[in-house]
C-alpha cells in the first residue's frame, strides 16, 4: 500500500475540506414537515442532500438518492462492501451560543457550528478520506459506500427505510462518536410520565399555565420555562429569589402579557452524557415544588416529578439505577417536559440508556412501582436494545491497528451510551471522529470541530478504508 502518496493527499486537502464544510453547516437540516415526495424530513434535509451528493459526484463517485431518505456514495466493487454510516440532519440549535450555530465561524484552531462534529464534519472527513484512496491508486478487494442518512436524530426511519430498498453493506464504521473504537452501544429506552388535570374551581395564590423545556428527548435541556399569575407579583418574586439563593439555581422572572415567565438555567448536553450539563426541567419542577404553584392536582404532578427525577440523571429514584463493567451505568434524562392549563395534561418524557446487564421489562417495572403511590401514569415511547461486534471481530481489530499505527496512540475498545447507526447494520462499530480527552460538545451550544484533529481524522478514515476494503486486514 502507498500510504507515504495517500497521506499526502490527505495534507493538502485541508482548506478543500474547510470550504466545503462552511458549505454544508449554512444549511439548517433539522428535521421539519414533508415536503413533496422526495423530501420527507422537510426542505432543509433535503437541500443537505442535494448539496452532498453533488459535491460527491463532481469527485467522480457514483451516487445515489434513496428517495430523499439517504444516499450513498460508492468507491469500487468488490467481494463484500465496506460501510461507513454518516447523518447530515442535524439537532435544533437550542440555547446558550456566543457563536452564530449555522456560520461556520472559525477561531483559532476550530470551526463552530451545529454539525460540525455530529455529523457533517465526520461525513465529509469520511467523503475525503475516499476520495484520498481513489486519487492513490490503491488496489480495493472489497467496495466502498459513503451513507448519508437524514433523519439519525429522531429515530433512524432513514436506515430502516435505505435497510428495505438496497442490501446493506457487510461491515463498516460510523465516525459519529469518539476514538479508538466503540464496540458496544447501550440499549436505549423512551419513558412518558403523565399527569391528568381536571377542570377545577380552585383559586391558588400562584397559578401555573404553562410548563415548557426541551425540543428532543436526546438533549439535556439547557433552558426550562413556567408561565404563572398571582395577585401578589412581589411576592412571588421574592420567594423565587429566595429559592435561587439557597439551592444555587439560576431563576429569573419576567413579566410576559400579563403573566409571569419563571425561568430556570441549567447547562445543555447530549443526553448520552447528562453528568456533563445540569437539567433546567429538573431545577424548574424542584422549584416549583417548593414555591408551591398551581392547583392541587398540579401540585402533586410536579412534586412526584420532582421526586422521582428531579436532577437526577442515574434514575436512582424511578428504581432503575445499574450499570455493568462492560457497558457502564444506566442514564437517564428528563429531556421534554410540557404542560399546557387549557390541554389539562402535563408530560415529562424520559431518555434512558442502559447497560448490557438491563432488561427493559424489569426496568418498565421498577419505574411502574417507583410512581405507583403518585398522581403520574406511565408509558413506554420506543426502545432499542444494546448493540455489541465481539472484539475478535476484523472490523475492531482492523480498527484498532489502523487507529494504533496512525496516532501512535493507546488503541482499545469501550462502550458508550449514545446510539449511532452503527446498530443498524450487523459487524459495525462507531470510530472517531473525538479524540480521547477531547470536550464533546455534541448537541451543546457552540459545537465546534478542532480543524487539526479532523485532519488526522481523516488520514484515519483514509488508512482504514485502505487497510479494510484493501484486503490487509481480514
Amino acid at each position: 500500500m502507498n500510504y507515504e502518496l495517500l497521506d499526502k493527499l490527505v495534507e493538502s486537502s485541508k482548506d478543500d475540506i474547510i470550504r466545503d464544510l462552511k458549505r454544508w453547516i449554512a444549511i439548517p437540516s433539522v428535521k421539519g414537515a414533508p415536503a413533496g415526495e422526495n423530501a420527507p424530513y422537510g426542505v432543509e434535509p433535503r437541500k443537505m442532500l442535494d448539496l452532498a451528493l453533488k459535491d460527491a459526484e463532481a469527485m467522480g463517485f457514483e451516487v445515489r438518492d434513496i428517495d430523499g431518505r439517504a444516499g450513498d456514495v460508492t468507491l469500487g466493487h468488490g467481494e463484500q462492501t465496506m460501510g461507513i454510516l454518516c447523518h447530515l440532519d442535524v439537532v435544533p440549535a437550542g440555547d446558550g451560543w456566543q457563536h452564530d450555530p449555522w456560520g461556520a465561524e472559525i477561531d483559532g484552531d476550530k470551526l463552530f457550528g451545529r454539525g460540525t462534529a455530529d455529523d457533517k464534519g465526520p461525513a465529509l472527513c469520511a467523503l475525503y478520506a475516499m476520495k484520498a484512496v481513489k486519487e492513490a491508486g490503491i488496489p480495493l478487494k472489497h467496495g466502498v459506500r459513503l451513507i448519508l442518512g437524514c433523519d439519525e436524530e429522531t429515530g433512524m426511519t432513514d436506515l430502516k427505510y435505505y435497510a428495505e430498498k438496497v442490501d446493506m453493506p457487510d461491515f463498516g464504521f460510523s465516525p459519529d462518536a469518539d476514538f479508538p473504537v466503540i464496540n458496544i452501544e447501550k440499549g436505549g429506552l423512551g419513558l412518558e410520565l403523565r399527569g391528568y388535570v381536571p377542570e377545577t374551581d380552585e383559586n391558588p395564590e400562584v397559578s401555573l399555565c404553562s410548563l415548557f423545556a426541551g425540543i428532543r428527548c436526546n438533549v439535556v435541556p439547557g433552558i426550562a420555562t413556567a408561565v404563572v399569575t398571582t395577585e401578589d407579583e412581589a411576592a412571588f418574586r421574592k420567594a423565587v429569589a429566595e429559592v435561587a439563593a439557597k439551592n444555587d439555581w439560576k431563576l429569573t422572572v419576567e413579566a410576559v402579557d400579563g403573566a409571569l415567565k419563571l425561568i430556570a438555567e441549567g447547562i445543555s448536553s447530549h443526553a448520552s452524557l447528562p453528568h456533563l450539563g445540569v437539567n433546567a426541567a429538573g431545577i424548574l419542577l424542584k422549584a416549583l415544588h417548593e414555591l408551591k404553584v398551581g392547583n392541587t392536582v398540579e401540585r402533586e404532578h410536579i412534586a412526584a416529578l420532582a421526586t422521582v427525577l428531579g436532577c437526577e440523571y442515574d434514575g436512582a429514584s424511578l428504581g432503575i439505577k445499574q450499570e455493568d463493567e462492560l457497558s457502564g451505568p444506566l442514564t437517564c434524562n428528563l429531556g421534554i417536559l410540557r404542560y399546557d392549563s387549557d390541554a389539562r395534561m402535563m408530560t415529562a418524557q424520559l431518555d434512558i440508556r442502559y447497560p448490557n446487564c438491563a432488561n427493559e421489562k424489569d426496568m418498565c417495572g421498577a419505574a411502574a412501582m417507583a410512581i405507583s403511590g403518585t398522581s403520574l401514569s406511565i408509558a413506554r415511547l420506543s426502545g432499542h436494545t444494546p448493540h455489541h461486534v465481539p472484539a475478535d471481530h476484523k472490523i475492531v481489530r482492523g480498527l484498532l491497528k489502523v487507529y494504533g499505527d496512525v496516532t501512535g496512540l493507546p488503541a482499545y475498545a469501550f462502550a458508550i451510551g449514545g446510539g449511532t447507526y452503527s446498530r443498524m447494520m450487523p459487524n459495525t462499530v462507531a470510530f472517531g471522529i473525538n479524540f480521547p480527552g477531547d470536550i464533546d460538545t455534541c448537541h451543546m451550544p457552540d459545537e465546534y470541530i478542532d480543524l487539526n484533529k479532523m485532519m488526522t481524522a481523516v488520514k484515519v478514515f483514509a488508512h482504514a478504508i485502505a487497510a479494510l476494503a484493501g484486503g490487509e486486514i481480514e
